[in-house]
């Protein structure tokens, strides 16, 4: 449970999965991640799967027996899985189990080859109902895993709008350490290939040759190689990138950008880019995945293709030259995420999601149990 969009959304879950019908825990398969904490403080039992040393062999046997008499014990009526490794042990374990209702989830759209495609392909097959949270993800894990079309559900991602919302009037950038008289360009990732920070760092660097007063902003745990930091230190972006790591003040780091940049090569659906739109940030995305069903191009925000930073910094670039039409673009991305992707609203989509299944099992849902499982990062940088 690492600081990422799924483990993110997975909180937000279950801080707000109704209590009076539902008995959320948290299964992480390696029990490792910081935001176990936060589920904890969300008053969620935490459970660990033990499986400390991967996912090999006679220990992942091991491990899906244990978890299996484990949802026997607590006699558990929904498992919901989230990424590669848990929808694969989650849904054994639970079969294995008799629990009523097995769902896996999609959240991207990660191309699989090879065990990983053959795993994901089991977790689809043992499962209810596979969740998706964009229809480009629908699509993708169709055409890439062979999951049938009438057992997808798709639930946008949700944010909450009562915490990322317009904040008043203050110094947000010199909080940050930031010049207040200067433009701010921010992303929000992690550091992986997938998430572009290359194409930013190479676009921004553009955009300073231009506009040497704009602030280059990385938000998340980003480490730049040996490669990446001499590219910085030998073009104009020396002295104009802040790297301010993980945040747990996100508000804050928001209001201090002028505009969000999301520069992944693939996504599902990003939280990230939903949170900025609530904070009415203007947006400058690749158009992957389900981005292009939140960004409307042009009007809330300006798509981009991807992999490619010549026309990322261009679209930067334009927003900073037209500020009056960046915040117009802003306002209309809070009034979208507000209409069709706060939190509350994937949430209860969610839960009449677990009721229907249930009935359909003629499993009473007057005293319902949820477990979500879920784990940390493994070897390869995939979790599960």
């Amino acid at each position: 449970m690492p600081v990422g969009g799924s483990q993110t959304h997975l909180v937000q879950v279950l801080k707000l999965l109704d209590r009076r019908r539902f008995d959320p825990m948290l299964c992480c398969l390696t029990g490792e991640g910081s935001l176990l904490d936060a589920a904890r403080a969300a008053g969620v039992r935490v459970i660990d799967g033990e499986m400390h040393s991967g996912f090999k062999g006679w220990q992942t046997l091991a491990g899906v027996l244990n978890f299996a008499r484990f949802l026997r014990r607590e006699r558990v009526q929904i498992v919901h899985n989230y990424l590669l490794r848990a929808n694969v042990v989650g849904a054994v374990a639970a079969r294995l189990a008799r629990v009523p209702v097995v769902l896996c989830s999609k959240r991207g759209c990660h191309e699989r080859r090879g065990w990983e495609l053959a795993g994901a392909k089991l977790g689809n097959w043992l499962a209810d109902r596979v969740t998706v949270n964009a229809d480009a993800v629908r699509d993708f894990v169709h055409d890439n895993e062979r999951c049938a079309l009438q057992k997808m559900t798709m639930i946008p991602s949700g944010v909450d709008t009562d915490r990322f919302r317009p904040l008043s009037e203050d110094d947000y950038k010199t909080r940050l350490g930031l010049d207040p008289g200067r433009p701010v360009v921010g992303i929000v990732t992690r550091m992986r290939t997938r998430k572009g920070v290359e194409e930013f760092l190479r676009a921004m660097a553009m955009v300073c040759e231009r506009q040497p007063s704009v602030q280059t902003v990385i938000v998340g745990e980003v480490d730049l190689d040996e490669d990446l930091q001499r590219f910085v230190a030998e073009s104009h972006l020396g002295g104009r990138l802040h790297m301010l790591g993980r945040r747990s003040d996100m508000p804050e780091v928001h209001s201090a950008f002028d505009i969000f940049v999301l520069s992944s090569h693939d996504e599902g659906m990003s939280n990230a880019i939903l949170e900025a739109m609530a904070m009415e940030k203007p947006v400058v995305a690749t158009n992957v995945g389900g981005t292009g069903e939140v960004v409307r191009h042009g009007q809330s925000g300006l798509l981009v293709p991807a992999r490619d930073p010549v026309p990322l910094a261009a679209a930067i670039a334009d927003l900073l030259a037209t500020p009056a039409r960046a915040a117009q673009m802003g306002k209309l991305g809070r009034r979208i995420v507000q209409d069709r992707f706060s939190a509350r609203a994937m949430v209860r989509q969610m839960e009449d999601l677990y009721v229907t299944l249930l009935r359909r099992r003629g499993v009473a849902t007057a005293d319902v149990v949820a477990l979500t499982a879920e784990a940390a990062p493994v070897t390869d940088g995939e979790n599960a």
